[in-house]
């Protein structure tokens, strides 16, 4: 979401879209290209369902040429595994041939060396790989399917091989739920293992249910014997920036308190806004706009792309009620996400409080 050359060089025009509800730039775009997966994770109901047909790829590229035009600086492509639909390396190619940093989220399972290449070549500058244990059976029980784990570490060092071929950052996204805490100690040591430039852990998610939702001494366990192993070796291998990055259910009792109840946030947005509306949305893989993640599914979605062009949404009464109602104490969504504090905060810095 955040830019911070443009937000520094415009922060008058920003802040006076803040203060009127009016659009800014789609800096960072999210596109959902495509919801069913190949694996059957335990925290993910992509695999359970079925849903219509994706966007066609001739739309998508329609889009992005669109967003370009619109100053958009960043498109993150995930899924579902966006790997299952073949126009992938096209979409990133096109990006990067207009100006787009593209990164993507993928299982890793279907990526092939061939393919890391192509994608490389094609301007791919970040890949974030699933892997939810250091020890393989771990990671296979979550993933759900025998043989995850070395398809996924082989895909790893498939990036790393083509690294040379452009600015490409590797970082392992894993979801710390109650199966799985008690084994990743060594996630550091893998991920070094494995050529990674960062590691990233995720929450597990409320809706994922009591089964793998964290208890209070879970979360006491894993503060106290867990994350600080983490952080000193992800430290001292370069993989995070700070030791608060091994705490994502929070480090206080009352961050803990409001992370045992998954609110994320740690009470962040209830003084200060989100500035998501002005300056990211999502596309999902039907088409339909949303603000972010957060708030797919929770509200309807602000227009579709099939229908419209992506400037009559970004500039509709739907998305303007939506930054209307996004100064705090913001959306309840909002109070579960940790994915833009950091940038809010850089932002309301730069812009100053209004």
């Amino acid at each position: 979401m955040h830019n911070s050359e443009t937000i520094s060089n415009e922060k008058e025009e920003l802040k006076g879209a803040v203060l009127n509800a009016r659009p800014f730039k789609p800096l960072y775009v999210k596109f959902k290209v495509f919801y069913g997966c190949n694996l059957k994770c335990e925290m993910c109901n992509h695999w359970r369902e079925t849903r219509e047909a994706p966007v066609t790829p001739e739309r998508l590229k329609e889009v992005i040429t669109e967003l370009a035009e619109m100053g958009t600086k960043k498109i993150h492509i995930s899924g579902g595994e966006p790997m299952l639909r073949p126009h992938i390396p096209d979409f990133v190619e096109l990006a990067s041939s207009l100006g787009i940093k593209v990164t993507m989220t993928t299982n890793g399972t279907l990526i092939t060396k061939e393919k890391a290449k192509q994608l490389v070549e094609a301007g791919l500058r970040g890949v974030n790989i699933s892997i939810d244990s250091p020890i393989r059976k771990m990671h296979e029980k979550i993933r759900g399917v025998e043989g995850a784990f070395k398809l996924t570490t082989k895909a790893v060092g498939f990036f790393r091989r083509y690294k040379h071929k452009g600015k490409l950052n590797i970082r392992i996204n894993t979801v710390v739920s109650r199966t799985n805490y008690e084994s990743l100690a060594a996630l550091p040591d893998l991920a070094h293992e494995l050529g990674a430039d960062g590691i990233n852990l995720i929450p597990v998610d409320d809706h994922c249910g009591e089964i793998l939702s964290m208890r209070k001494k879970d979360i006491e366990k894993f503060n106290n014997e867990i994350a600080p192993r983490i952080a000193e070796r992800a430290l001292e291998l370069g993989l995070i920036v700070s030791d608060e990055d091994a705490f994502p259910f929070g480090r206080d009792e009352s961050e803990v308190r409001l992370g045992r109840a998954g609110r994320y946030a740690f009470g962040f947005y209830e003084k200060h806004p989100c500035y998501a509306p002005w300056s990211h949305t999502l596309i999902d893989f039907n088409g339909n706009v949303y603000v972010c993640c957060m708030t797919r599914e929770k509200i309807p979605p602000l227009g579709n792309i099939v229908h419209q062009s992506f400037k009559e949404v970004w500039e509709g009464d739907a998305y303007r009620q939506v930054r209307l109602k996004m100064h705090p104490p913001v959306l309840k969504p909002c109070q579960r996400c940790d994915d833009f504090i950091e940038e809010n905060k850089k932002i309301w810095e730069t812009i100053g409080p209004y």
